[in-house]
């Protein structure tokens, strides 16, 4: 079976910590390594599933959670399983801040036979998913490494798979003999990169890819016509594709351009042209898709996004810019042209289209623009650093609004400019939201969470951190010509995304077609 990616050549790195490497790009780390408990964040009322512990019991106030690691369970080379493991996994991450992307507050970490006990400093409500999902790494391994640079191109997991070879385009994995979870029904699968999403599609329709993470340009013909095993399923999570915004160096540091940009931004042409209707725009003022209305502040019920040139164009001139609708004639209040840069990585074919359309229509307001698509590295590198104006990214999901609103605005990513963020791309500071989600996640009951929530979206929808424009669709393109078992939209039993924690349990449930 073989999966597939736009991303271009990797580099042969199988870290699991870190975000950029070959193994959490293409997705292979949750083939190799696996969390402690399985949680559907496609249906976040889900019961969670014991994975790697039996049993987990939070404190009334989310501050320690204990976790039953089940028995019977050896790494990939032999040696069995521990809950010092466990305890040393979760150590290293809270040992080393290039690991704690979540900013997760550790207190103590202990272990009593095969009970691991941690504490933490603060409630951690917001972040048990992100706690259940954390893979677990064997202390024997990396103890010995450091594991913010070890490329670990030997990987040892519990996890159903192996890796068998490695290369630039792709890896070929194959059936853990030692898997507690018995043997798998696919002995053999291949993660596969492809430079873009035309290269992916191309590969997918010559039956070289069974399951193609890729947005597919026209994909009822491109991809369903072409055989009636295959499928297409587009389901959403809580969370927003957003134009992150540098709010603390360019034209966007201007509260009013950034107001401007996101009235004259069209949504629906974006869903449109950008992703052939695959993707649905956002709407709420909020920022928050479809699933996520029950959250939505009582100040900002029905008050949705209108798309308005008009608008755009006083909001600038009001605030004394000049040149307002002009050629590349736009000029800020201190008379300075104003240009934006706009960067996504080449191959994305849905943002890219996307980001054109956002390039053209700032450009009607005047601004003098540039669209870059760098390779990803590259682009990842820009965003992080804050080498940038506007970038196209995603939110993380969850079972609340909150990592919306976090990865968007929160000051505990804060990074100066050339420092590397792990998310709040744009710098944007305010003390308000960040005490708000702060408080959000400490809250002990829905009615603080609702008042928190309320002083969150304020600023959110007040001071434009970010421009929110479409739900995040999962692309989830895939043939049961060969192989069966798949997430379906009438069985949703877990996230089909195979970059995903959830998508170790999709292995263990693929089978051929008899």
């Amino acid at each position: 079976m073989t999966f597939g990616k736009p991303d271009g050549p990797q580099t042969n790195n199988s870290n699991p910590f870190l975000g950029t490497s070959a193994a959490a790009v293409q997705g292979y780390r949750f083939a190799i390594y696996e969390p402690l408990v399985q949680v559907n964040d496609m249906v976040p009322t889900q019961k969670p599933e014991g994975w790697l512990a039996t049993k987990w019991e939070w404190n009334t106030d989310y501050t320690q959670v204990k976790f039953t690691i089940r028995d019977g369970v050896k790494w990939s080379d032999g040696q069995k399983l521990t809950a010092k493991d466990v305890a040393y996994t979760f150590n290293l991450i809270k040992d080393n801040a290039a690991l704690n992307t979540g900013s997760i507050p550790f207190g103590d970490i202990s272990t009593s036979g095969n009970v691991v006990t941690i504490n933490f400093t603060s409630n951690q409500f917001v972040h048990t998913q992100a706690i259940y999902q954390q893979f677990i790494v064997p202390e024997h391994i990396w103890k010995k490494q450091n594991p913010s640079k070890f490329t670990n191109q030997n990987p040892v997991g519990t996890g159903p798979y192996v890796l068998k070879s490695w290369s630039t385009q792709g890896v070929t994995l194959t059936a853990n003999p030692n898997y507690w979870g018995g043997k798998v029904k696919v002995p053999t699968i291949r993660y596969i990169e492809y430079n873009d999403n035309t290269a992916l599609t191309n590969a997918m329709t010559s039956g070289k890819v069974d399951d193609g993470f890729v947005y597919i340009a026209n994909y009822k013909t491109a991809w369903l016509g072409k055989d009636k095993a295959n499928k297409a399923w587009y389901p959403s999570t809580l969370g927003n594709t957003t134009l992150f915004l540098n709010n603390e160096k360019g034209a966007f540091s201007d509260l009013a351009f950034r107001q401007a940009a996101s009235t004259v931004i069209d949504r629906e042409q974006l869903a449109k042209q950008g992703s052939a209707g695959a993707s649905t725009p956002i709407s709420s003022v909020t920022g928050l898709p479809e699933s996520g209305k029950s959250f939505i502040a009582d100040d900002y019920k029905g008050k949705t996004f209108k798309t308005s040139l008009s608008d755009a164009k006083s909001i600038l001139t009001k605030a004394g810019y000049t040149g307002v609708g002009t050629k590349d004639g736009l000029k800020d209040t201190k008379g300075k042209v104003v240009s934006v840069m706009l960067t996504d990585p080449a191959g994305w074919s849905d943002y890219d289209t996307e980001l054109q359309l956002i390039g053209s229509e700032l450009q009607s307001l005047g601004a003098k623009v540039t669209v870059q698509n760098p390779s990803y590295d590259t682009w990842n590198d820009q965003i992080a650093k804050g080498n940038f104006d506007g970038a196209l990214h995603w939110t993380d999901s969850g079972f609340t609004p909150y990592n919306i609103y976090l990865d968007s605005m929160d000051q505990s990513f804060y990074k100066p400019l050339g420092q590397s963020a792990n998310y709040n791309f744009g710098r944007f500071q305010s003390p308000e939201a960040t005490a708000a989600l702060k408080d959000y996640a400490s809250a002990t009951s829905d009615a603080q969470r609702t008042k928190d929530l309320a002083t969150i979206q304020k600023v959110y929808v007040e001071q434009t951190p970010v421009i929110p424009v479409l739900e995040v669709p999962l692309w989830f393109n895939y043939t049961d010509k060969y192989y069966t078992g798949w997430p379906t939209e009438s069985n949703q039993y877990m996230d089909p995304n195979m970059t995903a924690a959830g998508f170790t349990k999709v292995l263990t449930k693929l089978h051929a077609v008899k």
